[in-house]
């Protein structure tokens, strides 16, 4: 109800500035009345969980193009309107009837649209599968029939493929055929709140002869600033359980730390948040009855490295290195590097659905604005007056004879005889 009547009021508050904006015969004031619908706006833009926005909404608009606006208005002059030169009669009655067939259409939507039925937005369920069979060559990935990947070989994944929430059934098939290598029920579940990211992994293990699909949730949520989130899933069927140890010296044995004991198979870890700069070189998965079996090192940096930004999912599980009466199947640790998904309203988020979904109307209303300034500069432009012609003559404040008079104490026209007085010739026309 709260949220109700900060939304009536601030609307009600923006909606009077932008017709004073209009309305108002002084530009800076409608300048000034600019300012308040946007800050509303930015308002409007907290309320629905998007800080980010707000602050461009403030910095932006309110602040660096509303002082171009101000500067433009101040350089032309505008400020002070006085009599107009120009006139457009049509401009009031078509403001009016855009203005009456935006609130219909809004009004209409509005009361369509039910919005105060509708829930929160949620984002749509990820699903991936993992192609961790030992003994089985590349794959096809189905899922409830529809096929999601192709070709996918051993130790690789499918991409995240947004689907609904519920029950869905994973199959591996032969590439091109129907051949079913592994067939598994998996449970998707819907997001819990409308700005987290639920994910799924779909990780078939264990031989081509009975193969199983497990499904795990994926946490790829932002992290903390240059760090990473490690999650540990173990589909290694040889041993009971193993132990991820980080060795201080790789040679010795009896110098180590356990990072996690005991992880059985078809179970996972979740560790705590690792900084960007944590060497996993160090690690090793070692048999949990007896220390000295290492299964597998991973002493690979251009293959294990923490990734900051980036949900991380390591695998242990079996590859088939040799087929037939002689079968050997070695240990191996297949990791899956993830970008985590921004946070909900942040920079990183905004800028992606910038980018990728919504670049286009975003250089139509970087259009429009140039349009409105320019628009903006041709209705407070004053034509300059042109000056009236006047017909420029010398004008002689005293003759030279009574300059001549001022400055001898004489009169020269009383002492001068007519006749004396020199005169110009005949047909001399006559000088200024």
């Amino acid at each position: 109800m709260t949220e109700v009547i900060l939304f009536i009021a601030v609307g009600v508050i923006a909606i009077a500035a932008a017709v004073l904006m209009l309305l108002s015969e002084n530009a800076v004031h409608s300048a000034l009345f600019l300012i308040v619908n946007f800050a509303c706006v930015a308002f409007f833009y907290l309320m629905l969980n998007a800080p980010f926005l707000a602050m461009i909404q403030i910095a932006v608009y309110a602040g660096a193009i509303m002082v171009l606006f101000l500067f433009v208005i101040m350089l032309l002059g505008a400020e002070k309107l006085g009599e107009s030169t120009r006139q457009f009669r049509w401009l009031a009655p078509l403001a009016l009837a855009l203005s009456a067939a935006f609130l219909l259409i809004v009004g209409v939507a509005i009361v369509q649209g039910q919005i105060d039925l509708r829930g929160p937005v949620t984002r749509e369920p990820l699903l991936r599968v993992v192609h961790a069979v030992e003994d089985a060559g590349p794959v096809d990935v189905y899922a409830n029939g529809e096929r999601v990947a192709a070709n996918v070989s051993f130790g690789d994944a499918s991409a995240f493929e947004p689907v609904l929430p519920g029950e869905y059934t994973i199959s591996l098939t032969q590439p091109g055929t129907e051949t079913v290598i592994a067939n598994s029920a998996a449970t998707v579940l819907a997001s819990s709140e409308g700005d987290s990211a639920t994910a799924f992994t779909a990780i078939a293990s264990g031989d081509a002869g009975a193969p199983v699909i497990n499904v795990i949730p994926n946490n790829i949520e932002s992290v903390e600033a240059r760090s990473a989130r490690v999650t540990v899933y173990n589909a290694y069927n040889g041993l009971d359980a193993v132990n991820l140890v980080d060795f201080a010296s790789p040679n010795d044995l009896n110098d180590d730390r356990v990072v996690i004991s005991d992880l059985p198979a078809g179970e996972t870890v979740v560790l705590p948040l690792l900084p960007e700069d944590t060497s996993v070189n160090g690690w090793a998965f070692v048999d949990a009855a007896n220390a000295e079996n290492v299964l597998f090192r991973m002493d690979n940096p251009e293959v294990y490295s923490i990734a900051r930004d980036t949900s991380q999912l390591l695998i242990l599980g079996g590859e088939q290195v040799i087929s037939g009466a002689d079968t050997l199947v070695r240990p191996v640790v297949i990791p899956l590097v993830t970008k985590a998904v921004s946070s909900f309203g942040g920079p990183q988020s905004i800028g992606q659905l910038l980018f990728t979904r919504y670049m286009l109307p975003f250089q139509l209303i970087a259009l429009l604005l140039l349009a409105a300034m320019i628009g903006a500069i041709v209705l407070t432009h004053k034509e300059s007056a042109v000056p009236r012609r006047r017909d420029v003559r010398r004008v002689v404040s005293k003759p030279l004879a009574a300059a001549i008079g001022a400055q001898t104490g004489t009169d020269v026209l009383a002492a001068t005889p007519v006749e004396d007085t020199p005169q110009l010739p005949e047909n001399q026309p006559a000088g200024d």
